[in-house]
């Protein structure tokens, strides 16, 4: 009987050796790269690897958060992309167009991450237009102000004479 405790607890590590390597944020790339595979999650040139990791990690929330205003934030706060503000309707004649608005260092650093996420994630038969937003402090302050005017009209008259003959040379 001394052998069997001892083949659990190999099989209890092998498990937790093998729990610890699908982990998305700890897993070799190579790992996550078939863990991203099996979650239908590409790796865009030049991202960087900890956004790729959130990507693959929150894959299946981000697919169950998919198609709604609510759901979309969700999954813009989890992958860690700043604020985003969503105008639905904002146009009478184009109904299905969807403004986004995001911060304007998001929009700079992460360009091909949008049309990605908008393909995954987005509405079925919607049109998104990105718009870049940059919150700036500004300050307002009260001072006085003092002025003088003063009105001088002019008046300026023109010879009626004068004119005609620069119109029409032959009354000379």
């Amino acid at each position: 009987m001394p052998r069997s405790p001892r083949w659990f607890d190999r099989i209890t590590e092998y498990l937790s050796w093998l729990n610890s390597q699908i982990d998305a944020e700890t897993a070799p790339l190579e790992l996550l790269d078939l863990l991203a595979w099996q979650r239908d999650i590409d790796r865009l040139p030049g991202e960087d690897e900890e956004l790729y990791r959130r990507r693959v990690k929150y894959a299946l929330a981000n697919a169950k958060d998919a198609g709604s205003k609510a759901g979309f934030a969700r999954i813009w706060e989890r992958l860690g992309l700043g604020s985003i503000i969503q105008t639905e309707r904002f146009d009478a004649e184009n109904w299905d167009v969807i403004r986004l608005q995001i911060d304007e260092y998001v929009f700079g650093k992460y360009v091909g991450l949008f049309d990605t996420l908008i393909e995954q994630y987005g509405r079925t038969c919607r049109r998104y237009v990105f718009e870049s937003k940059a919150d700036t402090p500004s300050e307002l302050r009260a001072a006085g102000f003092e002025c003088e005017r003063q009105l001088s009209p002019a008046v300026h008259r023109v010879d009626r004479i004068l004119i005609q003959k620069s119109l029409d040379p032959g009354l000379e």
